[in-house]
């Protein structure tokens, strides 16, 4: 079993896309809305998490997870903001804070 949480507010805020390919992930995404905000997660394996709270004004975040108990924070909140999460293996644990003003980040994590 899988849960996943969308919650979105106004202006619209649509794309949000969540793929996974096993059982016992945990996605939660929660966007608020005027200008962009996006959010694309896939997760393959066990016992992943992901929690993602964009507010708006750009920001997107794409997480990938793949392996057995992974972890994966964002929080932005706009004028720009991006992110790219991707950790590949087990138990890996990545956590991202973004407030604004043209940020931009990328974490690959690959564990054996």
């Amino acid at each position: 079993m899988s849960i996943e949480t969308v919650v979105e507010f106004g202006n619209n805020p649509q794309p949000i896309t969540i793929v996974e390919n096993s059982s016992n992930n945990i996605a939660r995404v929660i966007e608020i809305g005027t200008g962009t905000v996006d959010a694309t997660i896939v997760q393959n394996g066990t016992r992943n998490y992901v929690d993602v709270i964009q507010v708006g004004g750009t920001t997107n975040a794409l997480i990938g997870q793949s392996g057995v108990s992974n972890i994966a924070d964002i929080t932005q909140v706009g004028n720009s903001t991006n992110a790219l999460l991707l950790q590949v293996g087990d138990m890996n644990t990545g956590a991202v804070s973004q407030l604004g003003r043209f940020n931009w980040l990328a974490i690959f994590q690959f564990a054996r």
